[in-house]
Formats: C-alpha cells, sequence, structure tokens
C-alpha cells in the first residue's frame, strides 16, 4: 500500500482527500500539520510515496520547505502543491493551481502512484458520505435515498434507508432526529454533486418565487441558505449552483426591508428570529447601510447591491466558529482566549473575505474594497477607527452600520439596560466624514421614532 502525507488546514477538504485517496487510490493517509512534523516523518519513514501540501500553514512557507528537504536529500517523494506556488519546473513536483480542486489532486495522485484509469473506476467507492442534517430542513423531498448510520460493532455500522428518493416528507421528521441529537444523514457517494445542486436549485427557486405566508417564514428560508451557501462557498469554493443561491439571497436581503412598511420591523423581525449571529449581523447591516445610503442620497441599485454583498461575505471566514465574529476591536482581540490560528483568523478575516469575494465571477465592482475597509483598516488586517477620511464612502457607510449592528445584537444577548449606540459610535469615530454618516444613520432612527 503506498503512504501519502497530507497536510491540508481546512477540516472539510482535508476529510474529503484523505477519503477518496484511501478508496480510490488504496493509499495510507498520514496528516501532519507542517513541515517540520513531515520531515520528521520522512526521517523515519524513508518509503513515503508522495506529499500533498498546501503552499503555507501560517506562517510557515511549508510548500519551499518541503520542496528543499528532497532536493538536498535527494529524495523520490512526489509532491503536489494545493493552490497557487511559484516555483521552477521539477519533476517530482507537481502543482494544482486551483485550490480546493480535489478532483484533480486525487486524479494526479493516482498517476504518480500508478494507479491507471482503468483500475481506479473498478475499485469501491465509499458506499455513503455525510451530510449535515441543517441541509433537509428547507427540503421537502430528496434527489437520493436518504439514511441514518447505526453502529453495530466496535468497527462496523450498518445504513438504514429513512428517505426515499422522491417521497415528500415533514419538517417535524428532520426535527425529531435533530432533537435526538442526529448530525449527519448519509446520502449514497455517487449522489454528492447531485445532491448540492438540488438543495441550491430548491433554495434558489424558493427565494425567487418569493411566496411566503409571512415575513417570518421568508426569515427563515433565507437564514437556512444564507448558512448552506456560506459553508459550500468557504469550503469547496464558487461553482453555477452557489453562484445561483448567493445571488438569490442577496435579493432577498434587499426585498425583505420592502415587506414591512417600517425598517425598524424587519430588524425586529431578524433579531429575534431562531437563526445565527453571521446571518442576523449580515442581513440587519445590509438594512441598516441601505437606510444610511438614502439618507445620504447615494441609495442607487449598484450601491444598494454591492452593500448587500459585502454584507453576505464579510464574516465569511468565521463559518465554522461564528462567535469570532464578536470581536470587533484590537482590544477584545488581544484579551480574547483564542488558539493562535484563531487569532490569526479573526486579524485577517476581511483580508480573506476580500479575497475570496473576487473569485466570484458576477460579484459587483469594488464589493472586495467595502470588505476589506469594514473594521477600518485599508488592507483587511486587524482593527482600526482613526483616519478614515481616505476610505471610500460606502466603506464609511458600512462601517457604521457594521458597528451599530453588533451593538444591538451584543445588547440582545447580554440584556440589562440599553446604552445609547449612536453616542458611542459619536465617541469611536470624530472625524468630519464619520460624522456625517452617523448623523444619516441618527435621521433614520429619529424618523422611526418620530413615525411611531
Amino acid at each position: 500500500m503506498s503512504q501519502v502525507i497530507l497536510i491540508e488546514e481546512n477540516e472539510n477538504l482535508r476529510d474529503l482527500l484523505a477519503i477518496n485517496l484511501k478508496t480510490y487510490v488504496g493509499s495510507e493517509v498520514i496528516p501532519r500539520s507542517s513541515a517540520n512534523e513531515a520531515i520528521d516523518l520522512l526521517n523515519i519513514l524513508p518509503n513515503v510515496d508522495l506529499i500533498i501540501t498546501q503552499e503555507k500553514v501560517g506562517d510557515e512557507s511549508t510548500a519551499s520547505i518541503l520542496l528543499q528537504y528532497i532536493r538536498d536529500n535527494e529524495s523520490d517523494v512526489s509532491m503536489i502543491v494545493n493552490g497557487p506556488f511559484e516555483h521552477t519546473d521539477e519533476e517530482k513536483l507537481i502543482v494544482i493551481k486551483e485550490e480546493k480542486d480535489w478532483e484533480t489532486i486525487i486524479s494526479t495522485s493516482a498517476k504518480i502512484l500508478g494507479v491507471n484509469i482503468e483500475t481506479l473506476e473498478k475499485r469501491v467507492l465509499p458506499e455513503f458520505i455525510p451530510i449535515e442534517i441543517h441541509y433537509f430542513l428547507p427540503l421537502d423531498s430528496s434527489c437520493c435515498d436518504v439514511f441514518i448510520r447505526i453502529k453495530k460493532t466496535a468497527t462496523e455500522y450498518q445504513f438504514v434507508k429513512r428517505i426515499h428518493a422522491g417521497d415528500q416528507y415533514s419538517r417535524q421528521l428532520i426535527d425529531k432526529y435533530r432533537d435526538q441529537g442526529l448530525v449527519y444523514f448519509y446520502i449514497p457517494k455517487e449522489f454528492q454533486h447531485n445532491f448540492t445542486n438540488y438543495v441550491s436549485d430548491h433554495l434558489s427557486q424558493k427565494l425567487e418565487e418569493d411566496d411566503f405566508k409571512s415575513i417570518d417564514q421568508k426569515i427563515e428560508v433565507i437564514a437556512q441558505s444564507y448558512d448552506i451557501a456560506l459553508k459550500e462557498i468557504k469550503n469547496l469554493g464558487f461553482n453555477s449552483a452557489t453562484i445561483q443561491l448567493t445571488d438569490s439571497i442577496v435579493k432577498s436581503m434587499i426585498s425583505a426591508a420592502k415587506d414591512l412598511p417600517e425598517v425598524n420591523g424587519v430588524l425586529h423581525k431578524v433579531i429575534n428570529s431562531k437563526t445565527g449571529y453571521l446571518y442576523q449581523h449580515g442581513h440587519m447591516t445590509s438594512i441598516v447601510a441601505s437606510e444610511i445610503a438614502k439618507n445620504l442620497s447615494i441609495d442607487d441599485d449598484a450601491v444598494i447591491l454591492r452593500l448587500a454583498y459585502a454584507s453576505f461575505f464579510k464574516d465569511i471566514a468565521f463559518v465554522d466558529n461564528e462567535d469570532l465574529a464578536k470581536i470587533s476591536t484590537f482590544e477584545k482581540l488581544e484579551s480574547s482566549k483564542i488558539s493562535e490560528e484563531d487569532w490569526d483568523l479573526v486579524f485577517n478575516h476581511a483580508l480573506e473575505g476580500a479575497l475570496l469575494i473576487r473569485k466570484h465571477p458576477e460579484a459587483p465592482i469594488d464589493v472586495d474594497t467595502i470588505i476589506k475597509n469594514h473594521h477600518g483598516t485599508t488592507n483587511g488586517k486587524g482593527f482600526s477607527t482613526s483616519d478614515m477620511s481616505k476610505l471610500p464612502l460606502e466603506s464609511q457607510v458600512f462601517i457604521i452600520a457594521c458597528e451599530f449592528v453588533r451593538e444591538l445584537l451584543d445588547f440582545k444577548e447580554r440584556g440589562g439596560k440599553p446604552s445609547p449606540i449612536v453616542d458611542q459610535l459619536y465617541k469611536n469615530y470624530s472625524s468630519p466624514e464619520m460624522i456625517k454618516v452617523i448623523k444619516a444613520l441618527e435621521k433614520t432612527l429619529r424618523s422611526k421614532v418620530e413615525k411611531k
């Protein structure tokens, strides 16, 4: 059996590669978290056949270190780098430029390890793959059979069919399993792509039909779609299904504000819905930012669309741990008791969101700038409340909307006596440009109070 060292920080991608390397290619997969750990292993296991690694792990130039080790030791081990990597052509080095293109990684690994296409096709596929239960909440049927996994022995599982392809099922069925602690349903491996497309198509159609009995029902569907889309995009990138779903969600976020005569009414519905923090902060930021834009007379359709896209993608880096999105200042970051990896994620999340949105082929121009600036910095790293006069006006609007909504959500979570949020904004942002934006927000809040 061939041996493969796998270095991949993305847990979902790592699991995807590992299971496919084992099943399709018949390899023993040995995960490692850094170049040094891999080199320690190579020193005691000289017969490793292949290394699959990302270019960098944190600040470590992982691929470069491993490549130098291979050269210095005249090793026969081959290496695949997942993602862009500047290098000179070498016989044993292959670079897969498109990050997360796991299928190409698997097929390339098979060629390197001498598994031909015919052999590859004859290998037994993993029978079932796990799908998180929340993917089934917005559905009322499935494109394939759906199973639960029951443990038979310490090493064996039994898969029991619970939903038949094409059959209608109720939300109560999914809620019952979720209440019992079920985390995953399972579907046949060959339906993985079909199922992802099926969910995305179903949600997109539901959002675009806009045939909801109430604003509460619409918010629930937007929130479910929001969560699914963020996870699919973060873990495996953009494809036609996720692009379509993203566009439908953004349009629905914008239209939801028109479903109630008072913006405060929509904010109240969102903040009191049984939905996640990322969705609530994203949707409410979109609404507040568009209201500020109206009061500044910059509310053309293109601006509102940019602000909504920025609201959707700004915190996508936190899809696996939304509590990190609550850290909004450097002081909070420094005092937080989080891992070094999470610290870096918080510090760089605005830049990560900006880089990701650039890969969306149909995203509005300059959305990446708004995302990169949304904590006051020009490079998407860290936090700042000073010298924002040089930032674009849309970025300034977005910053104030983000901070206002964060304070609303923080108050809801901690309870107690409400504090004047706008007064605090005036203290935090003192430049004439930012004061103008805060006054536009204040005008919106005042007009809502006067209409009551």
